[in-house]
């Protein structure tokens, strides 16, 4: 990756707290940066745009090491390596996912929105016309 100067020293003066999440990033240069791991189930394309968000967060002063950057960056991964629309997965995966769902393991997606709602038998009722 080549960020900038700036930038590059940025993620590199924080590497160690981005290694307890996943990333090992090495200097490459001046302005550049070689990216040798990212977190566990994340798409190698969605690297450089996580790193971009992160650098943002970077950016704004917020240290990585304090609770509401690491809160932000957490999110950035989580939201990154989330299942998206349109995206095909396997049986057994999706039948994981919908196990954790139904057992309240899974109760919301990385952004807070929950990702399933309970209707009684009279919201039902109600939608489909059978209430008066």
């Amino acid at each position: 990756l080549t960020p900038g100067e700036a930038d590059a020293q940025m993620l590199l003066e924080n590497a160690p707290t981005l290694e307890k999440l996943g990333f090992e990033i090495e200097p490459f240069g001046a302005d550049s940066v070689v990216l040798r791991a990212v977190p566990a189930d994340t798409d190698e394309a969605e690297a450089k745009p996580m790193l971009e968000e992160i650098l943002e967060t970077l950016r704004a002063g917020l240290k990585p090491d304090s609770e509401s950057a690491l809160d932000e960056i957490l999110h950035t991964i989580a939201c990154k390596v989330a299942i998206k629309a349109g995206r095909s997965s396997a049986l057994q995966e999706l039948d994981a996912l919908a196990r954790r769902v139904l057992t309240g393991e899974v109760r919301y997606c990385p952004h807070g929105r929950p990702v399933s709602i309970v209707l009684t038998k009279k919201e039902l009722d109600k939608r489909f016309g059978r209430l008066g």
